[in-house]
């Protein structure tokens, strides 16, 4: 598993990424594994084929699909390299996708550094979700991040698009 070939792209664009799901949750501490690593950028330019065209010269199916309009992303890019590494690059919509990739902090994984979002924005991005699984990660989150995180996502929750202040009391609710 490597994330390089994608993150050396991303980097020469000038692109902001911060690595998302199962593997930023074990980067933080909670073990949760899979074998897809999925990254968050708000850069659409990643939906664009002919960006990706040295990877998939290289043999690395690329597949870029753009949200429609109700749709509550711009976009997925799907990347799976030649040795079977298997990436989402997800494109998000709103501004508060972009503050959190602005918060992140670089952690190496997998062997690169990579930014990885804090947990109470980990939090956020599981309750915008809204599945069953999300949400049992969300409440393992919050455990494992304590008061800083309960307090980060108090302090942000408002600009949060959609809205998931009624996920947030449930899980607050049930946690205490």
């Amino acid at each position: 598993m490597s994330i390089d070939p994608v993150g050396a792209m991303l980097d020469a664009l000038g692109v902001r990424f911060a690595l998302i799901g199962a593997h930023a949750m074990a980067a933080r501490g909670y073990p949760r594994f899979t074998l897809d690593i999925d990254l968050l950028t708000v850069d659409g330019r990643v939906l664009d084929p002919v960006v990706w065209s040295p990877l998939a010269d290289a043999g690395a199916s690329v597949t870029p699909r753009r949200g429609d309009a109700d749709d509550p992303l711009g976009g997925v890019v799907h990347v799976l390299l030649p040795d079977g590494t298997d990436i989402d690059i997800i494109v998000g919509k709103w501004k508060w996708h972009g503050a959190l990739i602005a918060r992140a902090e670089r952690m190496t994984v997998a062997g690169r550094a990579v930014p990885v979002p804090v947990i109470g924005d980990l939090i956020l991005l599981k309750l915008s979700a809204g599945g069953y699984g999300d949400l049992q990660d969300a409440a393992a989150l919050l455990t494992l991040g304590g008061d800083e995180a309960r307090a980060h996502v108090k302090a942000l929750i408002g600009a949060v698009q959609p809205d998931i202040t009624s996920e947030w009391r449930r899980l607050e609710a049930s946690s205490q």
